[in-house]
């Protein structure tokens, strides 16, 4: 009956009973969540006392991982405050809610917090947080006011730590702002912190200072695999272990690198946090990268492209489209890479260190295609960036043996030679880095015919234990090359052969073709789908249109059918094309009709 009697109330009066519901219950002293049930059911709150017990009620929802109600308990918390500083620390936390689903600085919400941080009313604990959030997105007014504030009012006791971290991620991701505001906390790199100040903001500053500092990669690695294995993902980790998974990469342990990226893609996943998972699926592509899988490499680097809009990527949309292009030129697919390139990338990209593999993937591409001097002027920007930065190391991107090919690709052997030797003396001998074994691979080319077996055999080791088999097989094809150049046919034939079977591996087709091997049916297959050819007329006709942006309704009108068979030729499209969203069928139409013969990617 009370069920029936409650169904056929007005709308507006059962609101108003559910209000006075909650106030009752408030008094009493019941839970907070049977109070805040009503208050949602009300549709509305009056007073600090429902902002504070909505409040409670949605900490509760966000640890749960509850992310839609807590967005909803907080969103009518804000509408219930009164007061303007307790509005804007509603604001951060519903940034907080909506970033791990969807991190746009166009949001009502990043609207708010822009606006409180304006004010000077964003609650300081939550500046440090802040000021990523609007460099992410270029803001980088917003992040210097922040940061004024923080150098005014931080208390060192409650916010060292996480000062010390910032000042250790700006100089690693965002350098220039970390040249504007030297105020900034210095980390020193430590093998382990006290146990009373064992937080995983500290560990993480000392592990990048330790990069700074050129600590002994083993070191450095195990303090990485200490931070991974003793803090979970959550929002204010997400920077600190993205962090600890770049170390493994930068130390060459690709393997641990690559196992803790799957495990942390695997627990955003389940966790349904689109932008984490973004993040990690990046740094997996980078790290299949490294280890001379390009096939793989673009498959996770077009995950994160399709896991949300480019566009709410901010800047960190400049490492997943690098990983892409380098994967598709080692591929030979420089139809798909070129059209990747096209992509609009946010200007404040240039100001981070995500400017470094994007430049050294456009010189790679534009020197895969034969335009050297273009390929020089991205390989020297990157390098010049790299020097005004204060962030000239071999980890970071190894410019010199960029520009060292550029020379050799322009016939001019003397200049290789002298960029390459630099290079092994910057990582201090070529036993100091992966990218030494490169170096003795570029000066072997400028060798005499038996200097260069000897410095081609010796590349071929490191590049055997770094584990990249792509740069292996690059080297075996020029140590067999090199054998018959000696007029050795017998000795040429081994390493020719793996470097075939591993370029074959690998889906490097412009390796395979320098060797004269036909590739495999699996070299030629796109990453999770069979590509425009296998497009019908029908489904071409439907992609082209929504790729120009026309709705469904549009299409249907236009092709005469009807929108349900619109939307089944578009779901075929994703599937073959490999792309998750209507904005990047653009980008693997391009592909296509800029005159490659391969299918598209994104």
């Amino acid at each position: 009956m009370a069920a029936i009697v409650l169904r056929e109330l007005p709308a507006d009066e059962r609101r108003g009973l559910h209000a006075a519901a909650a106030d009752v219950l408030c008094r009493d002293g019941l839970p907070a969540a049977a109070v805040a049930a009503h208050l949602i059911a009300a549709g509305d709150a009056r007073g600090s006392w429902a902002a504070q017990v909505l409040l409670e009620v949605a900490d509760r929802a966000f640890e749960a991982d509850e992310l839609d109600s807590a967005g909803a308990y907080l969103e009518l918390a804000y509408r219930a405050s009164r007061r303007a500083d307790e509005r804007a620390a509603i604001a951060t936390r519903l940034v907080a809610v909506e970033w791990r689903i969807n991190p746009s600085g166009r949001t009502r919400n990043f609207g708010r917090l822009r606006a409180a941080l304006r004010t000077g009313r964003v609650p300081c604990p939550e500046l440090p947080t802040t000021v990523l959030r609007m460099l992410w997105h270029g803001h980088v007014l917003h992040a210097d006011h922040a940061l004024l504030r923080l150098r005014q009012e931080a208390d060192p006791e409650t916010l060292g730590d996480r000062l010390e971290f910032l000042g250790a991620w700006l100089r690693y991701t965002h350098p220039v702002q970390a040249q504007r505001h030297p105020w900034l906390p210095s980390a020193r790199a430590a093998e382990s912190a006290p146990p009373e100040r064992d937080s995983p903001h500290r560990q993480a500053a000392a592990l990048l200072a330790g990069l700074w500092e050129q600590r002994a990669p083993e070191e450095t690695a195990a303090a990485a695999q200490r931070i991974l294995a003793q803090h979970r993902l959550t929002t204010e980790t997400v920077e600190v272990l993205v962090a600890a998974v770049d170390c493994l990469l930068h130390t060459d342990r690709l393997d641990a690198a690559d196992a803790w990226c799957q495990s942390l893609l695997a627990e955003a996943t389940a966790r349904r946090a689109p932008t984490w998972q973004a993040l990690f699926a990046s740094a997996r592509a980078e790290t299949l990268l490294r280890k001379g899988n390009p096939v793989e490499a673009a498959g996770h680097a077009l995950a994160a492209l399709n896991l949300l809009p480019a566009e709410q990527l901010g800047v960190w949309l400049g490492r997943a489209v690098s990983v892409l292009v380098r994967a598709l030129t080692a591929q030979g697919r420089h139809a798909e890479a070129a059209a990747q390139l096209e992509r609009p990338v946010p200007r404040a990209m240039f100001e981070s260190r995500f400017a470094l593999g994007y430049l050294r993937a456009r010189g790679e591409h534009c020197l895969a295609t034969g335009r050297i001097e273009e390929a020089e002027r991205h390989f020297r920007r990157c390098g010049r960036l790299m020097n005004e930065w204060g962030l000239d190391f071999a980890w970071l991107a190894p410019w010199r043996n960029d520009l060292a090919a550029v020379s050799l690709a322009a016939g001019q052997p003397r200049p290789a030679r002298e960029l390459a030797t630099r290079h092994l003396e910057a990582i201090g001998g070529a036993e100091g880095h992966h990218t030494g074994g490169v170096s003795l691979r570029l000066l072997a080319v400028t060798a005499d015919p038996l200097r260069r077996v000897t410095l081609l055999r010796r590349s071929a080791a490191l590049a055997r234990s770094g584990g990249d088999e792509l740069e292996l097989a690059t080297v075996l094809a020029d140590l067999g090359s090199a054998y018959r150049a000696l007029g050795e046919v017998d000795r040429a034939r081994p390493p020719l052969r793996e470097a075939a079977r591993l370029a074959e591996v690998c889906g490097a087709e412009p390796l395979l073709a320098r060797l004269q091997v036909d590739p495999g049916p699996g070299v030629r297959d796109t990453v999770g789908g069979t590509g425009f050819e296998a497009l019908s007329p029908a489904e071409r006709r439907v992609a082209e249109l929504a790729a120009n942006g026309n709705r469904n309704r549009d299409i249907a009108e236009h092709l005469d059918i009807t929108t349900s068979t619109v939307e089944q030729h578009l779901t075929r499209v994703y599937r073959k094309l490999a792309v998750a969203r209507r904005s990047e069928l653009r980008f693997a139409l391009a592909a296509h009709t800029s005159g490659g013969d391969r299918s598209a990617v994104g």
